[in-house]
């Protein structure tokens, strides 16, 4: 998870700093508010950035020398994220993915918890799913991230209440008789 942090460091030697969803060595490459909802820009490369401001109704940005390649706009970082913050904020979301994914620049719109749970791939994909649960009955729960088709996942039951498998855990995979758990028990051990 720090794998951008982390090469940064090794190969300058500099610390990483707080950047929230920002890339330490991309720039644009983070979160943006627009008009309504909230836009993911990952813009990798120095022509993805021309194509982003072209979009953006400023083809000059990529001309100007603070901009014109990625190591200018880490450079000048908070320059480049308050211009393309300002324009996001024309139109919302949906309307700028069309637009910046026509030109090529990658992006995507950042979806709140109902959003993406409401959304018809989660369906597709078997996130959501239910199982009994011994003391509130149908459970919904998330499915299994990971699908493998050789050995497929599944949610095969709800988590455990607490203590619920005690004695099946400390028969089968310690070995204590009834006496000995007993007697845990009475000492407030389990």
């Amino acid at each position: 998870m720090l794998i951008n942090v982390a090469s940064n460091y090794l190969t300058t030697g500099m610390d990483g700093g707080r950047l929230g969803n920002g890339h330490a060595s991309i720039v644009p490459y983070t979160t943006f508010p627009t008009a309504h909802g909230v836009l993911a820009l990952a813009v990798g490369n120095d022509s993805q950035f021309a194509k982003c401001a072209a979009v953006l109704g400023h083809p000059e940005w990529a001309q100007d020398k603070r901009f014109t390649r990625n190591p200018d706009r880490v450079a000048h970082r908070d320059s480049v994220d308050g211009m393309i913050a300002d324009e996001l904020k024309r139109d919302n979301a949906d309307g700028w993915i069309v637009k910046l994914q026509a030109a090529g620049v990658p992006c995507g719109k950042i979806n709140s918890v109902k959003q993406a749970l409401d959304d018809p791939q989660t369906a597709a994909r078997n996130m959501i799913t239910t199982a009994e649960h011994a003391k509130i009955g149908t459970l919904k729960m998330l499915g299994t991230p990971f699908k493998l088709s050789a050995t497929p996942t599944s949610v095969r039951r709800a988590p455990p209440t607490l203590s619920q498998h005690a004695d099946e855990i400390l028969k089968d995979e310690l070995g204590l008789d009834d006496e000995k758990i007993a007697a845990l028990r009475r000492d407030k051990v389990i």
